[in-house]
């Protein structure tokens, strides 16, 4: 299956959309076996440019490393929201978006406000 084939299901059902996101999540994961796991979460369907993978890095991948391999990986534009306090520390969300196999994925992680996350690894 190849990107096209992935845009074709996507668009034609929302089952068959939810098909062509785990089956470009499962492209992913077989072609980068080494990534870090996030939890993964397949959206429901709704326009043809919504983001349809989101990916939480959490736990022991909740780290700059981790993030920085998706961006190297997925490459696309990370952006950061304003700090804000979480359970007495500063933190900041920083939010990789980009495109694989023809599906558009968030990646997100939550990590100290002290941390420069940059646009690049």
């Amino acid at each position: 299956m190849t990107t096209a084939y992935t845009e074709t299901i996507r668009e034609t059902t929302p089952a068959g959309h939810q098909r062509a996101v785990a089956f470009a999540l499962s492209q992913l994961l077989s072609e980068f076996p080494d990534l870090p796991t996030p939890h993964w979460t397949i959206s429901i369907p709704q326009l043809p440019d919504n983001r349809a993978l989101y990916g939480h890095l959490q736990g022991e991948h909740e780290t700059l490393e981790a993030f920085r391999a998706y961006v190297e990986v997925l490459g696309g534009e990370i952006t950061s929201c304003a700090p804000y306090e979480m359970y007495g520390r500063k933190v900041q969300v920083h939010t990789l978006d980009a495109q694989w196999k023809g599906v558009r994925v968030e990646v997100m992680v939550i990590l100290p406000a002290s941390i420069d996350v940059g646009t690049a690894p």
